[in-house]
């Protein structure tokens, strides 16, 4: 398979991390073309070791978050050439799996996009820290609008909004096809879902969850970020080969997240000293 990244990445100290450079030579084993997008300030050094592994280093002003870092990667190449565009950034410790072993379970599904997961935060959406882009797509006058269209915008709320989730909603609102490999639901909401189906008043129980969609109290309460709730399970049951960096720096919700070394030694023979450095010098 002919793969090409777009890898975004942002450091505060300037510097590319080692566990960036392990996740990169990872992805090296699947892809053909790399292309690293940076909004640091890196030094020759960083530089010339990143093109050890990617086809292209560009280094970028700090604006726009990833999805302008995006847009400037896949504007630096000719993407049409390729089968798939991988567009990913360093917002995650790993992989724990072999990449490899993502794609091939990822090959036969029927979709045109897929992501690493879901979010429902909003709105149901692929999340934008690894998205896999087929054919199918990359073709599509709609890919290239998109990407044309992405412009800076300052609150990071606005680009969930437009960017990450309006990319899942217009795909599915012209009929392209979305998955997602690492999913997780509790068993007691599978249960209470196959029983409310059962029952009259579930399109009712719909409706009333419509009316208050606009609602960010009722909203907030039925969104769940997999990647920070159900971790663990991601990781021992569902094969997520990733740790968001943003739970274990700043673990927003306060999840008990203690024992992550022990379960990533459980599945992985990854260096968790990286996480641990990294951590180390960026934790606030």
């Amino acid at each position: 398979m002919n793969r090409a990244v777009v890898f975004a990445h942002y450091d505060i100290d300037n510097v590319v991390d080692q566990y960036v450079y392990v996740y990169l030579k990872e992805l090296s084993k699947i892809s053909n073309y790399i292309v690293f997008v940076s909004t640091a300030d890196l030094t020759q050094k960083d530089i010339e070791l990143l093109s050890r592994i990617c086809a292209k280093v560009i280094i970028r002003d700090n604006i726009g978050y990833d999805f302008m870092s995006y847009k400037i990667g896949l504007e630096s190449f000719d993407y049409i050439k390729y089968d798939e565009i991988i567009i990913c950034n360093d917002s995650v410790y790993g992989p724990f799996y072999p990449l490899e072993n993502v794609f091939n379970a990822m090959k036969n599904k029927q979709c045109d996009v897929w992501g690493m997961t879901s979010g429902q935060e909003i709105s149901l959406h692929l999340q934008s820290y690894f998205l896999v882009c087929k054919k199918t797509v990359l073709l599509s006058s709609y890919f290239s609008d998109f990407w044309k269209n992405v412009k800076v915008l300052d609150n990071k709320r606005k680009i969930i909004e437009t960017y990450e989730v309006g990319f899942s909603a217009k795909l599915l609102s012209l009929g392209f096809k979305l998955a997602s490999y690492a999913e997780y639901k509790p068993v007691f909401m599978e249960k209470y879902t196959v029983k409310l189906r059962r029952v009259t008043f579930y399109k009712i129980f719909k409706k009333i969850i419509s009316l208050f969609e606009g609602r960010s109290v009722f909203q907030n309460s039925l969104s769940v970020n997999i990647t920070h709730q159900y971790w663990k399970e991601l990781l021992l049951v569902s094969k997520m080969p990733f740790l968001k960096v943003e739970l274990l720096r700043d673990n927003p919700l306060k999840i008990n997240i203690l024992d992550f070394e022990d379960v990533i030694k459980k599945i992985s023979d990854y260096d968790v000293s990286l996480i641990q450095k990294h951590l180390h010098r960026t934790k606030k």
